[in-house]
């Protein structure tokens, strides 16, 4: 997500690339249905940025860099550092003025993006890429440009090293494509199906492949030595065909691949890169007729502001958008958000980036930053206001990283329970204050009905008033719940419904953990028993796995509950959910998506668990679909 570098000509067809590449990631970031793969676009700016560094500081002969370490060095921190950590700055003070609930997280992710580490801290700290729920950290986006930055400190002492040791660049080559598929080979082994991905996502190690790949590139196809020279019309005909199937690769990938794809992480992504690579050869020769269409000023003023689009689409889009409509963009809040996104690019790009680029941070701090009092009023209205909201952000920033703002957010947090077992018997003690809560706040189910109006009484699953607990056990011996999170909310309900229900629930359950569960409650393998199975919560899962849970209860009555959760993978779930449902006759569905969608008081400030009313509604949802 770099911007141009120097000691190379300048191809304008490379800034197209990175316009093209910022808004798939940006389209995948607001959830356009049409954009499943937009996260690749990452993959391209590693594959970019690994060729032009390269191609930087490689020498056209010899094994002395062209750069010096410190130079370059110098340079990356003045190109990427300053308008990073105004983000960051900015993110964390606006957090701590409006979006006090984030702080307790956003404090440790600020302080590993300060250090560029953020992608190991997401890990260690087990922050999925794909399923965080509320509001997401306004600055995880950050965790690329970690792994570049790591990849600058170290990647010209390797590429010295292996010019000295290996001599021909020919040679270097190949250790360095071999290195590749070392680094895709490991996200192979380490990646899982039907688990959360994060672990190879933000791993260095796992993602160096792409910066790899761009480093070979730079080697193989020198873009000092590209020249329209003595080429027959046979090879430009080639060239240019060649830069179409690539390109239409790259939009296809974009439109059809999604995160949830076993194949991407055992060797998709490894392909889609070398895609890239081919791409990027392309379109930097001076003949490519698709560098000349990438060429069009709109994508390279977007291309060359890409970097500061990048640090920002992120924050705004989370902090300007309310938890429930995560997953389901309202399109005039994209269109405004879009427009946000490129002016404050636009001003990133005129008054940090591009300066301190030029000048240098002692001179820019001289020019902007240091305030003379006696200077004062010869300033201009702008240079006093941006003096003044700097002064104000800077306290506010630091006022939030204490962490006297906060702490009681946390401290809920703490107080949930992680999981809950109910075998017709008392909860655990350890959860004994929660069922006192809930059940209080059950026991009000009847007054509260009586208070709602006539038009959420038709929105809301009801109780029919002839049902009483003995009639809703009629038909069946037993019945198991299985479940994660939302389970734990709504099984004080349930459990006051059917006293003899077994209920087995855990935060962050995924459906691979629940096959491993579904032995110990083989018992309700019978055709008298129900179970109901109320996951997908925290992220997508398998054919192969959800069939094994399915097969596992294959006697039995099965209730699937579907997900309304605002991520990415909520329809993934929902499709697969419905599509099982039909094939099975001992399968119904309980479409939870459908009467929750547009009742955001059902959840919590985290858009996911449930609040009173809306475990009232799902518990009533699952009780009429039983009886029915």
């Amino acid at each position: 997500m770099s911007g141009k570098t120097v000691n190379h000509r300048y191809i304008p067809g490379i800034d197209g690339i990175r316009a093209l590449a910022v808004l798939a990631v940006i389209a995948y970031h607001f959830n356009f249905k049409w954009a499943s793969g937009g996260f690749l676009g990452v993959d391209i700016f590693f594959v970019l940025s690994g060729y032009l560094i390269t191609s930087t500081i490689l020498p056209l002969k010899g094994n002395r860099l062209k750069v010096g370490l410190g130079e370059f060095w110098i340079g990356r921190f003045r190109r990427l550092l300053p308008a990073a950590y105004v983000m960051i700055i900015t993110s964390f003070a606006w957090a701590t003025l409006f979006h006090k609930e984030l702080l307790h997280t956003l404090r440790g992710d600020a302080i590993s993006s300060i250090f560029y580490s953020s992608n190991w801290w997401f890990i260690f700290h087990k922050l999925s890429y794909f399923d965080s729920f509320g509001s997401p950290s306004p600055i995880k986006n950050l965790w690329s440009l970690a792994i570049e930055e790591q990849f600058y400190l170290i990647w010209p002492i390797l590429l010295m090293l292996g010019l000295y040791l290996v001599k021909k660049q020919s040679k270097l080559a190949i250790f360095i494509f071999s290195g590749a598929l070392c680094s895709a080979v490991l996200m192979g082994i380490l990646y899982e199906p039907g688990a959360d991905p994060s672990r190879i996502y933000y791993g260095t190690d796992t993602r160096s492949f792409e910066l790899l790949i761009g480093c070979w590139l730079a080697l193989v196809w020198p873009m000092k030595r590209l020249s329209s020279q003595k080429l027959s019309t046979d090879h430009v005909n080639k060239l240019n065909a060649i830069s179409l199937v690539a390109f239409s690769i790259f939009i296809l990938s974009i439109i059809f691949v999604n995160e949830y794809q076993t194949f991407l992480y055992r060797g998709g992504m490894f392909l889609f890169c070398l895609n890239a690579a081919i791409l990027i050869a392309c379109v930097c020769h001076p003949i490519s007729i698709l560098g000349k269409l990438l060429s069009l000023k709109p994508l390279r003023w977007i291309g060359s502001r890409s970097y500061g689009i990048y640090l920002w689409h992120y924050p705004i889009m989370v902090l300007g958008t309310p938890v429930h409509e995560i997953g389901n963009p309202a399109y005039w809040r994209v269109a405004l958000q879009l427009v946000l996104i490129l002016i404050i690019a636009e001003i990133s790009y005129r008054f940090i980036e591009m300066p301190i680029r030029k000048e240098g941070f002692r001179s820019y701090y001289r020019q902007y930053l240091v305030v003379n009092k006696d200077k004062w009023g010869s300033f201009s209205f702008t240079r006093k206001i941006s003096t003044v909201l700097v002064s104000l952000f800077l306290l506010v920033f630091f006022t939030g990283m204490t962490g006297v703002i906060g702490k009681e957010q946390t401290e809920s947090k703490e107080s949930k329970p992680t999981e809950i077992k109910i075998n017709g018997e008392e909860q655990p003690s350890k959860h004994n204050d929660e069922k006192e809560t809930t059940e209080s706040n059950s026991s009000n189910v009847e007054h509260e009905k009586t208070e709602t109006s006539p038009q959420a009484d038709k929105e809301e699953p009801k109780q029919e008033e002839n049902d009483t607990t003995a009639n809703s056990n009629e038909s069946y011996n037993g019945i198991l719940a299985i479940g994660d999170s939302l389970m734990i909310d709504i099984a004080t309900s349930l459990h006051n419904i059917y006293p003899n229900i077994t209920i087995d629930a855990k935060i962050g359950r995924q459906v691979s953990q629940a096959v491993q569960l579904a032995p110990n409650y083989a018992s309700f393998n019978e055709s008298n028993k129900a179970v109901i199975i109320q996951l997908g919560t925290n992220g997508f899962f398998t054919n192969d796995q959800i069939d094994s849970l399915l097969n596992a209860f294959s006697n039995a009555d099965i209730y699937l509950v579907n997900t309304r959760v605002p991520r990415s993978w909520e329809s993934n779930v929902n499709s697969t959910l419905q599509q099982k449902a039909q094939e099975h006759d001992n399968i119904t569905l309980i479409d939870w998506h459908s009467v929750a969608i547009n009742h955001p008081e059902y959840f919590a400030p985290d858009g996911v668990h449930l609040e009173q009313k809306g475990v009232k509604t799902l518990t009533n949802l699952i009780q009429q679909t039983i009886n029915i």
